[in-house]
């Protein structure tokens, strides 16, 4: 439920990128590919008949409504700014109802599966009830938080992020100056590589944390301490190119109250060196920030990474990963959570006030 819970955020996230094209057919395509994908979804985890009629009854009126909107706007094409913002809006808000309805049926599905009891049953248990109020309310809970994150200037600032964004050729090549790698050189001494992990308050750092459930979305390495050799794959912040790019302190502070938690992992010299090896190599080949992959758990290309994809893979690389995963879906949090040894140690936590 968790996978599809993430996969879900990233079909919507996905889904904004395809319809902000503005093209007919391909607004459409993404209404037909959404409610088919979701329409799917919940037939197969459906228990009874009642709710596959629902599933199916439901969406096929929604793409009936979706498809007569697509119509009615090649019929009638805004004359206007203020048209076109209206029609935009309800295109989305189409979008919406797709996602909308899915968590409907879902909450149905549960109510069916927590209050079915043999005939034979005495009580309903309050255990149930608790768990069912607790899952109705959570979900109440995620629609709010996504109706809250989700605005306007939201969407507007993922379309023109993802507008910059390539998954399958490298874009980002050189970035990193001479300065970044002699400053890198002069940590080789120290004993220890920095993972940090931050809760930036970005916004597309708000809609990805919908579909992971956590606050710290971003991770990043650095060779020192004090994170002045502080690097990850990152949007490029509007300066560079998305994929391999060095970062400041500032980046991670979008919103007042952010934090960042900084941990150290013993490494040798040797290590280091290969570490750094790998960086100069993937700054001389090309990189580019792997957006699809967040959806499709894919590289299309070795270099393509995002930001905890890229601190693992290069952690692996030079024989310091602490435990065993697939790189194409770690999250951030999970270079923390998977520590089960404890081979991490919690250098401080710095919040931006």
């Amino acid at each position: 439920m968790n996978v599809f819970k993430s996969l879900k955020v990233y079909l919507g996230i996905v889904s904004v990128l395809f319809l902000s094209i503005n093209n007919a057919k391909t607004t459409a395509l993404t209404f037909i590919a959404v409610g088919v994908i979701l329409a799917i979804y919940e037939f197969t985890v459906c228990k009874r008949k009642r709710e596959k009629a629902m599933t199916i009854i439901g969406y096929s009126l929604l793409l009936a409504l979706q498809i007569s909107y697509v119509i009615f706007r090649v019929n009638n094409p805004p004359e206007s700014s203020l048209e076109s913002l209206v029609m935009s809006l309800i295109m989305y808000w189409l979008l919406f109802l797709s996602f909308i309805l899915q968590s409907f049926i879902d909450i149905k599905n549960y109510q069916q599966y927590f209050f079915h009891t043999p005939k034979n049953a005495q009580a309903l248990s309050f255990d149930k009830i608790k768990q069912f109020n607790r899952y109705v309310k959570d979900k109440k809970m995620l629609v709010n938080r996504a109706s809250k994150i989700l605005t306007r200037e939201t969407i507007q600032e993922i379309i023109e992020e993802m507008e910059r964004h390539s998954s399958f050729s490298y874009i980002n090549q050189g970035s990193l100056t001479e300065q970044y790698f002699d400053a890198v050189e002069e940590t080789l001494n120290d004993p220890y590589i920095y993972i940090v992990l931050s809760d930036t308050g970005s916004r597309p750092s708000q809609v990805i944390s919908l579909g992971t459930g956590k606050a710290y979305n971003h991770s990043s390495i650095s060779f020192d301490e004090e994170l002045k050799t502080l690097i990850s794959y990152n949007g490029g912040e509007r300066v560079n190119p998305p994929g391999l790019n060095a970062e400041m302190i500032e980046y991670l502070s979008k919103k007042d109250d952010a934090t960042i938690y900084v941990y150290k992992l013993g490494v040798t010299k040797e290590q280091k060196i290969k570490m750094l090896d790998k960086i100069k190599e993937i700054n001389e080949d090309g990189s580019a920030y792997n957006i699809l992959g967040l959806v499709l758990r894919k590289s299309y290309k070795p270099n393509i990474m995002y930001c905890s994809q890229f601190v693992y893979i290069l952690l692996e690389y030079a024989d310091a990963a602490y435990f065993e995963t697939n790189p194409n879906s770690i999250k951030p949090t999970d270079l923390v959570e998977f520590d089960y040894d404890r081979k991490l140690q919690l250098a401080y936590k710095l919040t931006f006030n």
